[in-house]
């Protein structure tokens, strides 16, 4: 079966149609981006644009956009964000949902989790709109953000050094579509980088290695903590299944909500997210807290 909802970020799909003896649910993160140029005024072949789009801020040299580099910019774009978030975390079913039955067994199914993004020139219907200028050979730096881009935020640049002097390089557009999943700078939160403060200051891109190598911070490392979209959507998922009333019990027609009172883990259900596939498990594995990391073979009971 597939299920969808819909987020402030994103749309998400949970489809339970691909679970068997291997293989676990799947969910899907869909962004939807629509894109618009910047050209200089009145169309002209050169002209300037504001750091951050602000007024306030320095003008930089930018070029019209022509069809081809325009096409070719947002393939890019879409392709390598979607292709380095895809698929990289699995999160542990810890809430027993969604069992099925494969090879005469009971199988309680984990999840693998999924990005897409779809793109287009419009604004209407978006969960992001984004605005990208076409800097002129001159310029070597732009100040761009999640929704306002520059034509090299695609290209590997060296962000930061870590405690050794060595480099650490960054994808800009990678680590900004993870702030339109709805995730913060790395050490938001940290006594260096409170959330109530300036959550764009330095330090919050972190202050150790570690933390700077990361993917919000100023490299391209993922987390576990970067599954954060997926987790939150996986619980609103939970909660929906068990609010749905169930058979048509006694109970279930004087308390259409029983279902809350009778699967409590159901809704304390964290589901843990892990960077190594974990298959599905039997019901006896996953109440034992078995963990499978590796393909086993499988056998009809």
């Amino acid at each position: 079966m597939k299920q969808t909802m819909q987020f402030t970020n994103f749309n998400a799909e949970l489809n339970t149609d691909v679970c068997d003896a291997y293989n676990n649910a799947e969910l899907t993160l869909t962004l939807k981006l629509g894109f618009q140029q910047i050209n200089p005024t009145g169309n002209a072949a050169t002209g300037t644009y504001h750091d951050y789009g602000d007024p306030a801020d320095p003008l930089r040299n930018i070029i019209r956009w022509t069809p081809g580099a325009w096409s070719t910019w947002k393939a890019n774009f879409v392709s390598s964000a979607q292709q380095f978030w895809n698929g990289k975390f699995w999160l542990v079913n810890d809430s027993g949902l969604f069992q099925y039955q494969a090879l005469g067994q009971t199988f309680v199914p984990n999840i693998y989790c999924k990005m897409k993004i779809e793109s287009s020139d419009g604004t209407i219907g978006n969960h992001h709109n984004i605005s990208v200028v076409r800097l002129a050979s001159s310029e070597t730096w732009f100040g761009s953000h999640s929704t306002l881009y520059d034509s090299r935020d695609t290209d590997s640049v060296n962000k930061a050094t870590d405690s050794q002097g060595r480099a650490i390089m960054q994808r800009a557009h990678v680590h900004e579509v993870g702030h339109l999943l709805g995730l913060d700078h790395v050490d938001v939160g940290q006594a260096h980088c409170p959330a109530s403060g300036d959550t764009n200051a330095s330090a919050c891109y972190g202050v150790s290695d570690a933390s700077l190598n990361s993917v919000m911070g100023s490299g391209m490392t993922i987390r576990l903590e970067n599954a954060a979209p997926w987790r939150n959507a996986m619980r609103g998922f939970a909660v929906a299944n068990a609010l749905q009333a169930g058979p048509p019990t006694a109970l279930n027609l004087l308390m259409p909500y029983s279902r809350l009172f009778a699967f409590p883990t159901h809704l304390l259900a964290s589901w843990p997210a892990r960077l190594t596939r974990h298959y599905p498990r039997t019901l006896a594995e996953a109440a034992a807290g078995m963990n499978i990391t590796s393909r086993i073979t499988r056998m009809a009971a």
